[in-house]
């Protein structure tokens, strides 16, 4: 009885011991962050001039067999919590090898009202919301060529939508560095 004693003396000697040491060895990164002295962050490491464009060109394959997919895009995000408030995004229609146009949407929409487009002051053209998933809501169209033009030569691109409460939003897209950006995606093979 006393051996049966002394050995679990022992586990629970062993198990508290390995306990302490986990709970140690998680604290630990914790602890070295705490200890670490503060490091004055510079007022912006990277300014961005106040001509920069907006369109971002992104590539990417599946593999190293599949050929690139390139688009345009243009995020736009809510200034106070960075949260994304709608994504317009220009690419190669894989069908017809012109261009289409994507926009993810926000949350909260009158979905079938659905979402429009118009650059500056120009027609608008409305476009039926095609689905939506946990990050928001999808319309689609392809683009002409003469819907690029004018796309190149605006200001403003305007997404319409309506808010679930019917309540019209309207969030302008700059157009500023399109025709670049465009430019830049037609030239990759």
């Amino acid at each position: 009885m006393a051996s049966i004693l002394a050995r679990a003396k022992l586990f629970a000697l062993i198990a508290g011991s390995a306990a302490l040491w986990l709970i140690l060895a998680a604290a630990a990164p914790a602890l070295a962050e705490d200890a670490k002295p503060a490091q004055p962050k510079p007022a912006d490491s990277n300014p961005k001039p106040a001509d920069a464009n907006p369109w971002a060109v992104n590539c990417s394959s599946g593999s190293a067999t599949t050929d690139l997919q390139c688009q345009v895009s243009q995020n736009l995000t809510e200034a106070k919590s960075g949260q994304r408030v709608l994504t317009v995004t220009v690419r190669r229609d894989s069908g017809n090898g012109g261009l289409a146009m994507l926009l993810a949407l926000p949350h909260g929409l009158f979905l079938p009202s659905g979402a429009s487009f118009q650059i500056d002051q120009g027609q608008k053209t409305t476009l039926a919301i095609q689905t939506s998933d946990q990050n928001g809501a999808y319309a689609a169209t392809p683009l002409s060529a003469d819907l690029i033009k004018a796309m190149k030569s605006g200001t403003n691109l305007n997404i319409g939508m309506e808010s679930v409460t019917r309540k019209p939003v309207t969030i302008p897209v700059s157009l500023s560095g399109f025709t670049a950006a465009v430019a830049k995606l037609e030239s990759i093979k």
